[in-house]
């Protein structure tokens, strides 16, 4: 038996984003850095646009007695 294997490594970059309400801005621009971690906690992320990216290796033959 004759088989070909290969590895692939699959990786998939996301554009997202998080429109502030007025009160989330005016407590992003105090600049405490809890409060900004808690708006990214809380955020309901948008998807905005994604690009998968394959990286396939060599090919190998492999015979198997």
């Amino acid at each position: 038996m004759a088989k070909l294997t290969r590895t692939v490594n699959y990786a998939n970059y996301r554009w997202e984003e998080y429109v502030l309400t007025d009160e989330q801005l005016t407590q992003w621009k105090t600049g405490d850095e809890d409060v900004r971690q808690d708006i990214i906690d809380d955020a309901d992320w948008d998807l905005v646009r994604d690009k998968p990216i394959d990286d396939y290796g060599d090919v190998e033959f492999v015979e198997e007695d």
